[in-house]
């Protein structure tokens, strides 16, 4: 949740001020912190 509120701030931040290369860049972002957290929460849930 966390991630991705990060996220929305950087886009509206970044396509404000910059464009579209950084688009794809917050794109990588989100995708690598979804699998994190999804990662994470497989192994807790594994642990019960």
């Amino acid at each position: 949740m966390v991630i991705f509120l990060n996220l929305v701030l950087r886009l509206g931040l970044k396509n404000y001020q910059v464009g579209e290369k950084w688009i794809l860049d917050d794109y990588l972002y989100l995708y690598e912190g979804l699998k994190l957290e999804l990662l994470c929460f497989c192994k807790e849930y594994k642990s019960f």
